[in-house]
């Protein structure tokens, strides 16, 4: 993901028929930054080497470098969004502990089973584990090295819920909080957010978006893939309510996409001001079931 993406014009300053070799070399190497090597076939948008590309971050997102920041006069790739993801096939093995709660009271949930299953077992036929979880919540599995897939919970006290898995980068993966929402608390999400009521045909996604350090990652906008649905909204949360009233996350990171159609959907996550994408990612979506996933910057 440390290809810029140009999706706007850059500020120009076009040079002679037969530029001096000390601008051309430098701007043949930030067109081989990019990925553009378009210059050779009619590229004529040329940056002088003894100008200062940027004065302000702002400058980068007016010229084009969506998500960079201003240092030293040029735009560089945010570290914040500019990491190397743990791709799935090629995860070490590692400890998995889930402490599962009740979303509005916090109060653990004990006896919810837990299934684990392969990305391509869409309806969960043959677990590769199955536990409970224990009095507090608490819930364990070993994952082997490679794995990609999810966790299927299900229980008399929550709707059924999918949660999908992103491998550490080291070590285990344990997850202190990961707060499940009851059939009432679900369908009065929907209402909260501005929906009338949850269709369950189809199903509820719940997104929490993370920076490359970790930190919940506030001015994100999520988008789904295809024609729009009109019986389907996204929403994020405002000071722990959902709401369709603004478009972008909070310093929390959470939203959610209601009313989605049954099957794998594809969700992007868009950084805003400038609309970069930052992160792509496919969801399974079931009938009556709310699926849970992190959202993080990846190479799209």
């Amino acid at each position: 993901m440390g290809v810029l993406e140009l999706n706007t014009k850059m500020t120009t300053r076009y040079m002679d028929p037969a530029p001096q070799s000390r601008r051309l070399l430098p701007a043949l190497a930030l067109c081989g930054t990019l990925g553009l090597y378009s210059w050779l076939a009619g590229c004529s948008v040329l940056v002088d080497a003894d100008r200062p590309q940027c004065s302000a971050d702002s400058d980068c997102t007016e010229r084009g470098f969506v998500g960079a920041v201003c240092q030293a006069g040029l735009c560089k790739v945010n570290p914040q969004w500019t990491c190397d993801p743990v791709l799935p096939a090629a995860a070490p093995s590692y400890k998995l502990t889930m402490h599962l709660q009740e979303a509005v009271s916090s109060a653990p949930l004990p006896g919810v089973v837990a299934q684990r299953c392969r990305k391509l077992d869409l309806i969960c036929e043959n677990p590769v584990d199955m536990t409970f979880a224990d009095t507090n919540g608490g819930v364990t599995m070993q994952i082997e090295a490679g794995f990609d897939g999810y966790v299927q919970l299900t229980g008399a006290k929550i709707a059924p819920s999918l949660y999908f898995l992103n491998p550490p980068s080291s070590g285990d993966l344990n997850l202190p909080t990961v707060p499940l929402a009851s059939p009432l608390v679900a369908a009065g999400l929907v209402l909260q957010a501005g929906g009338t009521t949850w269709n369950k045909e189809r199903g509820i996604v719940l997104l929490n978006a993370f920076d490359c350090a970790g930190k919940p990652a506030a001015n994100i906008t999520y988008s789904i893939a295809g024609a729009p649905d009109p019986s389907t909204f996204i929403f994020y949360m405002v000071d722990a309510y959902p709401t369709t009233d603004v478009t972008v996350t909070d310093d929390t990171g959470y939203g959610g996409l209601v009313n989605v159609p049954v099957g794998v959907s594809t969700v992007s996550a868009l950084l805003e001001p400038g609309g970069r994408k930052v992160s792509q990612l496919s969801v399974l979506v079931r009938a009556g079931y709310v699926s849970y996933s992190s959202v993080t910057p990846n190479s799209l």
